[in-house]
């Protein structure tokens, strides 16, 4: 094999390695979703309260991650410019994470996740930026596919933990994934050596080069300038995709957020065993994840999401209709098909909609703006209304909102932007200097 071809071979090493550092980040969120709920509500008995609380983690991302994930881009060290954030951030956040199983009070348990909060909003770009720092743009859709499904193990293991030690003891369950976030750390930093990344040495030999172009030579508008672009132009496309986002992830962001109360407070289970079922819908996302880009591809991703959205409402429907632990095991995996077939292909859909290779970026933007801002309501939005109106119609609420973002899909009328084989050139070279 030549020194071409060996350089252009998918590293599959390097991406596990990274996605086993990611797969404990995603375990530490779903205990954190599943089991703080439980904690806060003791404590505050409102859901609209809860809601806003766990919606802060969040805000807190929109507003910390693009300064770190900058932050990173500027750093230069022996260990490279996103190792550095790992190794500080991930150990805080365990701590902290333990501590949170520990409290005493509402002060301390409130003080406990605020710091849990911002050390994993510390380092959380970095660790993702990882893969395109180590994997060139032709491999990056397997890479991206593959730490998408360590993230899937990191859920599941999670469901697992509070179905099988929660109810035993909470600290013991909070104590193990403090202790996986830590290992997978040592194993990542004993084994990702960021230096040879070629994304890394083509950084440093950019700097040593006097006039060399930069990213920063890069214009990108802003997040108003950006939308108001986007509400401008004739076809409403790509803004109705952006409001279909917008609602899905206030209804999902509400259904993760507030089920394990709902299966403590109306099914009447223990909070290990409410948490322990949403490894149904975990490992189903994790089965149809891959397949549902593929099927993308053949049949067009406007479809795929329609098709995602109608099974994701069917089963909120049949959870509000059929209230039992029995049919949530059918539920569960219905939302795990729908949830796959919207999540994997909105994101691709958007930059298929963008105009021109100078507005890749922006849409990334503004799809990660719509994602995290429902993020951050949507769990306060739901809470308060089911507050309002009983906890039996939680699950209608969610698929109030799933209703809207399929109405908002069915406006949609196209998912791409015709291209000449030159502005095709073009996105693909924008692309590359964006993701260095």
């Amino acid at each position: 094999m030549s020194e071409t071809e060996e350089k252009e071979k998918f590293d599959l090493k390097h991406t596990f390695l990274i996605g086993l550092m990611f797969f404990p980040t995603i375990l530490a969120w779903e205990m954190y979703d599943s089991q703080v709920s439980i904690s806060l509500y003791f404590y505050l008995g409102s859901l609209a309260l809860v809601g806003l609380i766990l919606g802060l983690d969040n805000l807190l991302g929109l507003i910390i991650q693009p300064i770190m994930g900058n932050k990173s881009d500027n750093t230069r060290s022996r260990l490279g410019r996103r190792m550095p954030y790992l190794i500080i951030g991930v150990p805080i956040a365990a701590i902290f994470f333990a501590l949170i199983a520990f409290e005493t009070s509402f002060f301390m348990l409130f003080l406990f996740i605020f710091c849990f909060m911002i050390a994993m909003c510390f380092y959380r770009t970095q660790q993702v930026a990882l893969i395109p720092d180590f994997i060139k743009t032709e491999h990056r859709g397997k890479a991206n596919a593959i730490l998408n499904l360590m993230g899937g193990v990191g859920a599941i293991f999670a469901a697992l933990i509070s179905l099988l030690i929660v109810d035993v003891s909470l600290q013991l369950a909070f104590i193990i994934v403090s202790v996986i976030m830590i290992i997978t750390l040592i194993i990542g930093f004993l084994t990702v050596k960021e230096q040879d990344a070629y994304a890394y040495q083509l950084c440093l030999e950019m700097d040593t080069e006097e006039g060399a172009e930069s990213k920063e030579d890069i214009v990108r508008p802003g997040l108003i300038e950006s939308l108001k672009d986007i509400a401008s132009e004739k076809d409403k496309s790509t803004l109705l995709v952006l409001l279909a986002i917008f609602s899905v992830y206030i209804g999902y962001e509400g259904f993760r957020a507030l089920f394990t109360i709902y299966g403590t407070e109306v099914l009447g289970m223990t909070r290990g065993a409410a948490g322990g079922m949403l490894l149904y819908a975990s490992i189903v996302f994790l089965l149809v994840a891959f397949p549902s880009g593929i099927l993308a591809e053949k049949f067009g991703r406007r479809l795929i999401i329609k098709i995602g959205l109608v099974i994701f409402i069917i089963a909120m429907l049949l959870a509000f209709l059929i209230q039992g632990t029995a049919i949530l095991f059918i539920v569960l995996i219905l939302i795990g098909i729908g949830y796959a077939l919207v999540n994997i292909n909105t994101l691709v859909t958007l930059w298929s909609l963008a105009p021109s290779e100078k507005k890749i970026g922006t849409y990334t933007g503004v799809y990660y703006f719509f994602m995290y801002t429902a993020a951050i309501l949507g769990p306060g939005i739901v809470g308060t209304i089911v507050e309002v109106i009983g906890f039996t119609y939680f699950f209608l609420v969610c698929a109030l909102f799933l209703i809207l973002a399929l109405v908002f899909m069915l406006l949609v009328t196209r998912e791409e932007v015709q291209l000449t084989e030159e502005e095709k050139i073009a996105r693909k070279k924008f692309i590359e200097k964006l993701e260095k």
